[in-house]
C-alpha cells in the first residue's frame, strides 16, 4: 500500500491474529473458518479458504472475549466484501477478504468522549 493510500485511510488500521466465523448472506447455512488478520474501526482483514465476491454480504462472528486496542471484538458483525485476493503467502486460507462493516465498532475514544 502507497503511503498516498495510508494517508486516506480513515481509520487506523490494529494487527491481531483471532480465529472467526463467516456466513455468506448467499449460503445462510453453511459457516466457514477464518482468521481476522487487522482490523479498524470499519472493517476487517480476514483470511480464509473460501473464495467470497465483491459485494457478498458478510455475517462474520468473532471470538468471545477479544480485545484489540481496547476494541472490544467479542461479537457478531454484519459487512460487505469491498475486495479480495488469492494469497499464497498467507497463514492459514489462500484468500484474503476486505470487510466493510455496516455498523463502524465502538471505539475507546469515542466511548470515553460520550461518558465525559
Amino acid at each position: 500500500m502507497s503511503t498516498k493510500e495510508q494517508k486516506i485511510r480513515k481509520w487506523k488500521r490494529h494487527a491481531c491474529l483471532f480465529p472467526c466465523g463467516i456466513i455468506c448472506g448467499k449460503k445462510e447455512d453453511t459457516i466457514v473458518l477464518g482468521r481476522i488478520l487487522n482490523m479498524s474501526r470499519q472493517g476487517f482483514l480476514i483470511e480464509t479458504d473460501c473464495v467470497f465476491s465483491v459485494g457478498d454480504t458478510l455475517s462474520i462472528i468473532a471470538s468471545p472475549g477479544r480485545e484489540v486496542d481496547g476494541y472490544d471484538l467479542s461479537d457478531s458483525y454484519q459487512g460487505l466484501v469491498r475486495w479480495g485476493q488469492t494469497d499464497t503467502s498467507s497463514l492459514m486460507g489462500a484468500y484474503s477478504v476486505g470487510v466493510e462493516l455496516a455498523v463502524p465498532i465502538a471505539s475507546p475514544e469515542v466511548e470515553a468522549q460520550r461518558s465525559n
